[in-house]
Formats: C-alpha cells, sequence, structure tokens
C-alpha cells in the first residue's frame, strides 16, 4: 500500500501530464458532475458516501456507482459520465440535472437554496 506522500506524487504526475483542456475538466464538469452528486445525495439524507473529483477521476466507476445507487433511492435514474454531462431520468422522461436535484429536494422535505454545498449548476 502506497503512503501518502506516494498517493501525491502519483496525482501530481498525472496532472502535470494532463493538456490544458483536460485540467479544465477536473474543474468542472464530467467526472466532477458525478463526484459532486455524491456529495449532494450525501448531504441531503446519507444516501450514498462524498468522494471529490480526484477521486472520481481515478476510481470512476466507484464513484458512479454510488451516485447510480443513491440517486436510485430518490426515484431517479442517471447515466454517469467520465468525459460528458449525466443524464437524469424520472419516470422514464429525460430531465435536468437542476429538476432532478430540486425532486429529490423535495421528496425529502428541503429547498435545494438551503442545502449546504455549492453543487455547479
Amino acid at each position: 500500500m502506497a503512503n501518502r506522500e506516494e498517493n501525491l506524487k502519483k496525482i501530481n504526475d498525472e496532472l502535470k501530464a494532463m493538456s490544458d483542456d483536460e485540467l479544465e475538466q477536473v474543474a468542472g464538469g464530467t467526472y466532477n458532475e458525478t463526484a459532486t452528486d455524491t456529495r449532494f445525495l450525501n448531504d441531503l439524507a446519507g444516501l450514498c458516501d462524498r468522494f471529490g473529483a480526484t477521486k472520481a477521476f481515478f476510481k470512476f466507476g466507484t464513484v458512479s456507482g454510488e451516485a447510480v445507487k443513491g440517486w436510485g433511492q430518490v426515484g431517479i435514474n442517471v447515466d454517469t459520465s467520465w468525459g460528458g454531462s449525466n443524464r437524469y431520468f424520472k419516470d422514464g422522461k429525460e430531465i435536468t440535472r437542476q429538476e432532478a436535484f430540486n425532486y429529490a429536494c423535495q421528496k425529502f422535505g428541503k429547498n435545494l437554496q438551503d442545502m449546504p454545498g455549492d453543487y455547479n449548476f
């Protein structure tokens, strides 16, 4: 098992090898969107574990699985994407990400504006 310094070096080496366009994706969208979804679902009702963008970048399958499971508990199906935007579905009809977040909040009697995080809309 690698220690913290080895892990940080590995991450920094990966980041240095990325193009400016790839680095832009780390800052927002794509796998970062899926990581943000996990934080929202956790803040909402502990529906899944919380993950950051770095974890989602390197372990997308794990993070995606948690997001899909969490959204499923709300009644939303989600197709996650490492390289693009997630797609959200309610009763078989595609809805926007913000509609999915609003629906989830309503289901738990909460208001999205009162939630503690910034969920990148």
